[in-house]
């Protein structure tokens, strides 16, 4: 067991050995810090990667700045968490999906705040009893947009188009009914197909384009990811539809309209969450929340090659602030 990193103060950051572990770990390796932390933090990653380790950053430097709390922050990889360990952190802050799964075979005390985790994966390992949820006291705010600020968005950006297809995968499959709700509520015509093997994809993705006119896509592990990436993009631009994505990296892929959030923009919010939580306990963790800042990314290139004029991103974004949530 090793310990990534601590980082305690307001700006130090050391790695410490992996024989001091948690018994030291309100300790710097230096021996700097002489009283206890007001607050213990710990932060599961997924990965290691420029975006996780930006969003501790950001979330312990908005803790600090904004409470004026001493914050002890400890960040494991989810590879690293073990059944032996024991801690008494105030919360912890699981990042993406990997690391959501690690907690439950870990099975942790601490109340536990999920992020960059799409919603239908946070309630499919909720409904599979597979999501650790300490004591009730658990929540998550989302990577994904709403489903109502994406059937607006999408509405707004391409009038005139009505067939609207979706593949779903089985995590976004449980989306269907509310899907079907909004495609009445906003005027598109629905047509959804539904994989359960990457192997199906391309039969199920032919099958509904060829009466489609937008194609949106959900995040979802079989359906979406990288090695589908590029065949839905190119299957789509074959039949000339549109896609709308939830990522920047689709938008730059070929994508005509991606509607998402970013790393940094989750670390704010979080950072507002646990600061509400730390000042009224009592009041318990609030329930699961989307984000609420977003972007819109417009590939003009390829929106211009299938025929289209869509408005720019900043009238796409102002037409669907303040709702959605």
């Amino acid at each position: 067991m090793s310990l990534l990193t601590t980082v305690i103060g307001k700006h130090s950051r050391r790695a410490c050995s992996p024989a001091l572990w948690l018994g030291l770990a309100l300790l710097s390796c230096a021996g700097s810090l002489a009283a206890a932390p007001d607050l213990d933090i710990l932060f599961v990653s997924s990965r290691t990667s420029t975006d996780y380790l930006g969003f501790v950053d950001i979330t312990s430097r908005t803790l600090r700045r904004e409470t004026g709390r001493r914050i002890a922050t400890t960040t494991l990889p989810a590879d690293e968490l073990g059944a032996g360990m024991q801690h008494d952190w105030d919360v912890i802050v699981s990042l993406g999906s990997v690391a959501a799964r690690s907690l439950r075979k870990w099975d942790p005390a601490s109340p536990v705040v999920y992020t960059l985790i799409p919603g239908s994966t946070y309630a499919s390992l909720k409904t599979t009893r597979q999501l650790a949820c300490p004591r009730d006291q658990c929540t998550a705010i989302y990577i994904d947009q709403p489903l109502e600020r994406l059937f607006r968005i999408t509405r707004r950006a391409f009038t005139g188009r009505r067939q609207l297809a979706v593949l779903l995968g089985p995590v976004s499959a449980r989306q269907k009914d509310r899907l079907r709700q909004l495609a009445d509520e906003t005027g598109f015509s629905l047509q959804t197909a539904t994989i359960h093997e990457t192997r199906e994809l391309l039969p199920a993705l032919d099958g509904i384009l060829k009466r489609a006119e937008l194609l949106l896509s959900l995040p979802d592990p079989v359906a979406y990811n990288r090695r589908t990436a590029k065949s839905i993009l190119l299957s789509s631009y074959r039949y000339r539809v549109p896609v709308i994505a939830y990522s920047k990296a689709y938008a730059e892929a070929g994508a005509a309209l991606s509607i998402y959030s970013t790393p940094e923009q989750i670390a704010h919010q979080t950072a507002r969450l646990l600061m509400n939580f730390f000042a009224d306990r009592g009041a318990g963790l609030p329930g699961p929340q989307y984000p609420e800042q977003f972007n819109v990314q417009v590939n003009h290139h390829v929106s211009e090659s299938l025929g289209l004029e869509l408005s720019s991103a900043s009238v796409l974004k102002a037409g669907a602030e303040g709702g959605g949530q």
